[in-house]
């Protein structure tokens, strides 16, 4: 296969409109067009140029990937064609209808890559009822939209409760012998928990904090109620504990685990240190 025939053959399947790509268009301009008519499309008014008679209108594409071709004629023509010429090669297109819309016989476009280095080329109509219009074809690189990493997950837990002090209520997770509390700081962010037991008879209270799957510590209730702090279908609830979680490097698992026959209640906080 002589290099002449490999390079037509490389510009026919440039031709083919890319699959899975996407494109932007800008507006390029010939540097010696002839004359000119003016088109509606669905943005703007865009000029379309004709050649002088066989004449070339030129280029400049350093640094231009792919091009764009529109084109139509205000006869219809049995066989419309150009021609791209680059360096020594001509290259010819046939140009197939579209569509007929205000007198105009507007054909498909064509798109292309430039070759690699081609400082300019240049295009030929010996139809002088054809007008052209190039493009520049940009890829849509999208943007990466950065990923959000909460500050904190909940990872696990035995259910809702609302603590009532005063007028204001909050939410607590609760945790049980059964259901471990789990949850997860992200963003190097530090932080407390408060926690509280529910008292059912003498037997104390106890839970213990694990930081990444290990045991950090273990603590114990007393007996004591508290006064100011109340729980629907809680009778007796302990007085809380504020627990300082271990720090918090980037990203941390905590873990309060029951080691009674108690159900616990815990709200974690985030601290604003960082």
């Amino acid at each position: 296969m002589t290099k002449k025939i490999s390079f037509l053959i490389l510009f026919c399947l440039m031709a083919l409109t890319a699959f899975g790509q996407n494109y932007r268009t800008r507006i390029m301009d010939f540097e010696n067009p002839g004359s000119r008519r003016i088109r509606n499309f669905e943005d703007a008014k865009h000029w379309f140029y004709r050649s002088l008679p066989e004449k070339t209108m030129t280029l400049r594409t350093e640094g231009i990937e792919r091009i764009q071709i529109r084109s139509f004629s205000i006869e219809n023509l049995r066989k419309p064609q150009i021609f791209i010429l680059v360096g020594k090669d001509r290259i010819p297109f046939e140009l197939s209808l579209n569509q007929r819309l205000d007198g105009y016989y507007i054909y498909n476009n064509i798109e292309f890559e430039i070759p690699e280095g081609a400082e300019k080329i240049e295009l030929l109509c010996y139809q002088r009822s054809i007008y052209l219009r190039a493009y520049e074809m940009e890829k849509i690189i999208p943007k990466v939209k950065p990923v959000t990493v909460p500050n904190r997950v909940i990872n696990a837990h035995a259910g809702m409760i609302d603590i009532s002090h005063n007028s204001t209520t909050s939410e607590y997770y609760t945790f049980n012998s059964t259901q471990a509390f789990r949850f997860t700081h992200n963003n190097a962010k530090d932080g407390i928990v408060y926690v509280r037991a529910r008292l059912t008879d003498r037997t104390l209270p106890k839970f213990s904090l694990w930081h990444n799957g290990k045991k950090v510590e273990e603590y114990e209730f007393g007996l004591s109620r508290s006064t100011k702090y109340s729980a629907q279908g809680v009778n007796y609830l302990t007085i809380g504990k504020k627990i300082d979680l271990p720090a918090n490097d980037g990203s941390s698992q905590y873990e309060l685990r029951a080691e009674s026959e108690h159900m616990f209640m815990a709200r974690p906080y985030l601290l604003k240190n960082r």
